[in-house]
């Protein structure tokens, strides 16, 4: 059976593991920055905002609003650089292998490895493109989970 680019020994090079990290950013780290800002915030929220059975007319502490703020500055901070990593790998995908050449479907022990590799690069960018949009998707909701309490109040209901 013919080596897929997957397959071969140099496969891991540099540029792979550059590429992997980039996806990696994209698809985990600004989902991820995005999952701890909400759970940290309305742990906070709900402590500071909600007795027992009813909720307080003011935040518990009084600097409420300043520790919501800074964990939204700090998501921003994180999740932005993960979303922009991960659109310097699709860039850097995109620059691989040209893919001009007709593609036929032919079983894969038919193909030749120029459309082996070729097949490999349209998934490396397949995936880069998953992780840009993914990770362009949750700073955007990072920006709004920022913005949220401006907007209906530290307390408010949302």
């Amino acid at each position: 059976m013919p080596e897929s680019g997957l397959s071969t020994p140099n496969a891991f090079d540099a540029r792979r593991k550059l590429l992997a990290a980039c996806a990696i950013a994209g698809l985990f780290g600004a989902p991820g920055i995005w999952l701890l800002q909400v759970i940290v915030s309305e742990v906070l929220s709900a402590t500071a905002c909600y007795g027992v059975s009813a909720p307080r007319p003011a935040p518990l502490w009084s600097a409420f609003n300043t520790w919501i703020f800074a964990i939204s500055i700090v998501a921003v901070i994180v999740a932005a650089p993960c979303a922009g990593l991960a659109w310097y790998g699709f860039r850097l995908a995109r620059s691989g292998v040209s893919t001009d050449e007709p593609h036929p479907h032919h079983h894969e022990a038919l193909r030749s490895a120029q459309q082996l590799r070729t097949d490999d690069a349209i998934r490396v960018r397949f995936i880069a493109l998953c992780g840009a949009l993914v990770g362009t998707g949750f700073l955007v909701g990072v920006i709004f989970v920022w913005l949220a309490p401006l907007f209906v109040g530290a307390c408010g209901v949302w």
